[in-house]
């Protein structure tokens, strides 16, 4: 059996051994490309997850206003849609209360965007020319519009927070397309 090899070997020409080089640098470039898109989704599914829980603070938000429960943090405390007109009646916006939800000792302060480490948690739009927003969730305003589908648009940072406030929640991929996670209604 050794003699086989040693023939094999000996008829062998240079380029029947770069071809054998260049097909096990290609199963090394696949092995590793695929351990490295594994790692990603896994870092998008606990995403998601922490997504779901996020959901889930905004609807156990609405049920405490309905119960006139107190609300922490006091930012995220919408005001009704009767007393936005009243004289003297201040609406939250947005931006504080994103800021307090992840902001420390917030009840969201441990998620961090785990796609890009140096990225923010949360950012008003996935936008492919600013790498840092993949794996950042994306809070996007819902408007309801009876003769079709809703329209969408971002959360403006200046946006009142008001009840009925239909949002959705969405992660920003590996891609820069939007994982839609879910909707809530303030």
């Amino acid at each position: 059996m050794g003699k086989n090899i040693q023939i094999l070997f000996r008829e062998m020409r240079i380029s029947d051994y770069i071809f054998i080089v260049v097909i096990w640098a290609n199963l090394i470039l696949v092995a590793y490309l695929g351990f490295s898109n594994y790692q990603n989704s896994a870092k998008v599914a606990i995403s998601q997850g922490n997504g779901e829980v996020i959901i889930g603070w905004f609807e156990s938000l609405a049920s405490k206003l309905e119960t006139d429960e107190p609300i922490q943090p006091q930012a995220c405390k919408p005001i009704d849609e009767d007393s936005k007109f009243t004289k003297g009646a201040k609406a939250n916006i947005w931006k504080d209360c994103i800021e307090a939800l992840f902001a420390a000792k917030g009840p969201f302060e441990s998620y961090v965007n785990l796609l890009k480490p140096d990225g923010p948690a949360y950012a008003m739009k996935c936008n492919k020319k600013d790498l840092l927003t993949s794996g950042s969730y994306i809070f996007e305003k819902m408007t309801i519009n009876p003769a079709g589908p809703s329209s969408v648009s971002p959360m403006e940072p200046g946006e009142k927070l008001i009840t009925g406030l239909n949002i959705r929640l969405s992660l920003c991929d590996t891609g820069y397309y939007l994982v839609k996670i879910g909707e809530f209604k303030l």
